[in-house]
């Protein structure tokens, strides 16, 4: 085949791109002049990650632990760098190495196009596919809330699908290869949340073809399918050992693990108290039935904000929507689409449906949370619908392409047109027309909305019922209209190439009129702007002055709730609260049952406070912010308050009380100064049995980095040294080392860190180095190679086999799908 051929035949790949490429350019002109995205858990991430920027810029290295927020923690949920992984290589290309927004969703559109055209479907209208996917209107309200891993996990399911359908179709080989490259970049992306709901989906596909193969008499090949795809699930999660096995490590000592604490009668539940997340604390974010519907009516339930009047009681930044176009399509091709791909996309997009309905949909979903492994780990079931918007547009384009590629008869077209638009536009019609006869348009926050900010809300009331009806008669024209392009194709008014470039026009207009409303260039300032908002205010500059290495800090200046849930002191200091939605369960027990209380008794003496003295007596009864040695409370902008009482990083202790249960020993903090008492469980009491504590000398801490602490003791005698760090173990990373020699050490106070030091002057350290990361690289290096070579093998080969090809007869039709059409007429 001819250089000219080739490139002739791959117009429509370099056309697709190209579009892509400029739709998502203009979309965010805003980043091409030099502006960032300005969402709220962007920011609070970077205040998270400024210790681990720090250290790496310091020392060149990368720190697998933070003191930043809560206490300390591991960084393998803050940090998703994964330097082994080549994996990383394959996502930059599909960006087109271009920073987010613009490479992000170029390389949503770009992906999911490979995928509809992997599975056959006309390069043209997978275009269509491929804008549709990628302007989904919860994508971009999921940007503008910065939950940019959650997005980047969606964007790669496609290839997964893609694989699992080659393999069952019988291309075994090309399947494998490209579920292992679509899971490892999914994986690599790091929200499993979202990867298991998908895979819930394909464990009902499995079943399908199961039965399938069965009536068939065809075992055999579901069976190499399996094995192919097994193989390269392997991989996919090989590449990823580094952060899957520290994840699942990690997990089993978060909130989302099992229970350290036992609950007490009466005493409501939480996560200390259950396996894996409270039920309550899981289900906040749970969509109702009408929230359903905002997948075709983008304002049937209002928007975000003051608008939103639907089920979920925790509010909404935007709505579900995946365009009216997108979803007539989709209902149309469950009708007209056959063979198990259908009955896979229909019955997991209704699946994962009943999923974001949560606590509204309580005897289902309490049926998955109590005895589906796994599915307790996991929150905010809203966020489920974003998998939806992965498979609707892929059951829509693979309806097109039979129509297209005439699979279907006209009799079956029509039909299933007047049934598909029928029932979506006479609830259109019933919303638009009827709506504010059937709904009051009350929301459960309304009252809190009036109180706090004096909100006019029967205006408020008005404009969300006005939402309705226009959104609703919207949504009814583009439905008529789209089915009305079908229906002029089938009865040969119109030709291919109006058919897709008018459904082009339709998804992609519809998604971005309505995605401009949660996501424009408001959401984006300047750098100077941003950087700005991480600046210092004088309160952290008069800290900084400071020089002792490892302090931290609690900041009431925005009220209890943000002391203990933000992270933005964490961009300067060692947060004695924080923002993290998997910290530690231990610590999350200290905050229940000690910080808060302890939070609350010295802001009220702070408001009745005239001078530094007045709080001095209550800083003395703040017993765990002293033992984590919370040496400033910032109580205003202007000034910090420095505490006194704060123990220091390390200490000696006169005596140890030994207890036997973790309810005891969590409890057992409120009588006892931890600078005299350390309260100890008896699973370690062998390690200080003979120990006999006769109190003198001194230690100190001389060096600090956030995975490796220096110290220095004297003493005439054995000591039990006490440290202000958060206890992460036993056996998870953290070793101890006197004169450079490995020795163990204990968890006292229910969260910190102790050992028995010797007598004399002597050098101890804490160094972070967890195996499993050691390992799991080395593991991410071998399989994310395989994965690349073979794919780089595969691309290679393809073009070879293209370059051999004879050229093709030249036809005269101009139309790109004319090959399609003439087909059509010879029947």
């Amino acid at each position: 085949m001819s250089a000219k051929s080739i490139i002739k035949k791959g117009t429509p790949h370099i056309i697709a791109a190209i579009i892509f490429l400029m739709a998502n350019a203009v979309y965010f002109s805003a980043q091409l002049q030099g502006k960032v995205e300005n969402a709220h858990d962007t920011v609070s991430a970077r205040a998270n990650l400024q210790e681990i920027i720090n250290h790496r810029e310091a020392t060149g290295d990368r720190t697998l632990w933070t003191n930043a927020l809560f206490g300390g923690m591991p960084t393998y949920q803050i940090d998703g760098a994964q330097p082994s992984n080549l994996i990383r290589l394959v996502d930059g290309a599909a960006q087109l190495f271009i920073p987010r927004p613009i490479g992000l969703f170029f390389a949503a559109m770009l992906v999911f196009y490979i995928m509809l055209v992997l599975l056959g479907v006309n390069p043209w209208l997978s275009i269509v596919g491929a804008l549709g996917f990628g302007f989904t209107t919860f994508n971009y309200v999921l940007f503008g809330a910065g939950h940019i891993t959650k997005i980047r996990a969606i964007i790669y399911l496609s290839l997964v699908a893609a694989g699992v359908i080659l393999a069952f179709r019988k291309k075994y080989l090309i399947g494998g290869l490209v579920f292992a490259v679509g899971f490892g970049l999914n994986l690599y992306a790091n929200h499993i949340q979202m990867t298991y709901y998908f895979f819930m989906t394909l464990g009902i596909y499995g079943l399908i073809e199961l039965a399938k193969h069965i009536k068939e008499n065809e075992l055999p090949s579901f069976g190499k399918a399996v094995l192919y795809l097994a193989i390269g699930g392997i991989l996919a999660i090989g590449s990823s050992a580094s952060k899957l096995w520290t994840t699942y490590e990690y997990g089993k000592d978060t909130m989302r693990g099992e229970p350290i604490l036992v609950a007490e009668s009466n005493a409501p539940a939480t996560s200390s108290s259950t396996s894996g997340l409270e039920y309550g604390y899981a289900t906040n974010w749970s969509n109702g039935w009408m929230d359903l519907v905002a997948g075709f009516i983008p304002g049937v339930v209002g928007g975000g904000g003051l608008t939103y009047w639907g089920a979920n009681v925790d509010g909404t930044a935007g709505p579900a929507y995946y365009g009216a176009v997108i979803f007539f399509l989709f209902v149309f091709g469950s009708l007209i689409v056959q063979g198990p791909v259908k009955w896979w996309l229909a019955s997991g997009v209704l699946l994962i449906s009943l999923i974001s309905m949560g606590k509204n949909l309580n005897f289902f979903y309490h049926f998955l949370f109590e005895y589906f492994p796994l599915f307790n780990k996991f929150r905010t079931p809203n966020s489920a619908l974003t998998v939806v918007g992965v498979m609707m547009p892929i059951l829509g384009m693979l309806a097109l392409n039979d129509v297209l590629n005439g699979k279907v008869s006209k009799e079956k077209i029509i039909s299933s047109l007047y049934i598909s638009a029928g029932v979506l536009g006479a609830l259109c019609l019933f919303y638009a027309v009827a709506g504010s006869s059937f709904f009051d348009f009350s929301y459960a926050k309304d009252a809190a909305y009036v109180q706090n900010y004096n909100v006019n809300i029967d205006a408020v009331k008005s404009q969300r019922s006005s939402m309705m009806s226009s959104d609703s008669w919207r949504s009814l024209g583009l439905i008529l209209v789209a089915a009305g392009l079908i229906w002029l194709f089938v009865k040969e008014k119109i030709n291919q190439t109006l058919l897709i470039t008018g459904l082009a026009l339709l998804v992609a207009g519809d998604l971005w009129s309505v995605d401009r409303g949660y996501l424009n260039n408001d959401n984006f300032v300047e750098k100077g702007a941003y950087r700005q908002q991480n600046a210092p205010r004088p309160v952290d500059s008069k800290i900084l002055e400071d020089k002792d290495p490892n302090y931290r800090v609690f900041d009431v200046s925005r009220g209890i709730s943000n002391a203990v849930n933000s992270s933005t002191p964490s961009y300067y200091h060692k947060n004695l609260g924080g923002y993290h939605p998997a910290k530690l369960q231990r610590y999350q027990d200290m905050l229940d049952r000690h910080i808060l209380p302890e939070a609350q008794q010295l802001v009220g003496a702070l408001q009745q406070a005239k001078t530094l003295g007045d709080v001095e007596g209550v800083l003395k009864n703040l017993t765990v912010f002293n033992m984590m040695n919370t040496k400033y409370i910032i109580a205003n902008d202007n000034s910090p308050i420095p505490n006194s009482q704060a123990m220091g990083n390390a200490w000696f202790v006169d005596n140890f009380q030994t207890v036997n249960t973790s309810n005891e020993e969590i409890d057992g903090i409120n009588g006892i100064d931890p600078k005299q008492t350390a309260i100890v469980n008896k699973e370690f009491s062998d390690y200080l049995s003979g120990l006999n504590i006769q109190k003198n000398g001194t230690i100190q801490l001389t060096s600090y980095e956030p995975n490796h602490l220096t110290y220095t003791s004297n003493s005439t005698s054995e000591q039990l040294a006490v440290f202000s760090e958060v206890w992460y173990g036993p056996n998870k990373g953290w070793q101890a080392y006197v004169d450079g020699k490995p020795v163990d050490h204990i968890r006292v106070n229910y969260i910190m860190r102790a050992m028995k030091v010797p007598a004399g002057q002597h050098d101890i350290e804490f160094k972070f180095e967890p195996k499993s990361f050691r390992i799991g690289e080395t593991v991410s290096l071998i399989c994310s190679l395989i994965i690349v070579l073979g794919l780089l093998a595969f691309v290679g080969k393809l073009l070879f086999e293209k370059y051999q090809e004879p050229d093709a007869v030249e036809t005269t039709s101009k139309d790109p799908v004319a090959k399609t059409k003439s087909k059509k007429k010879k029947k």
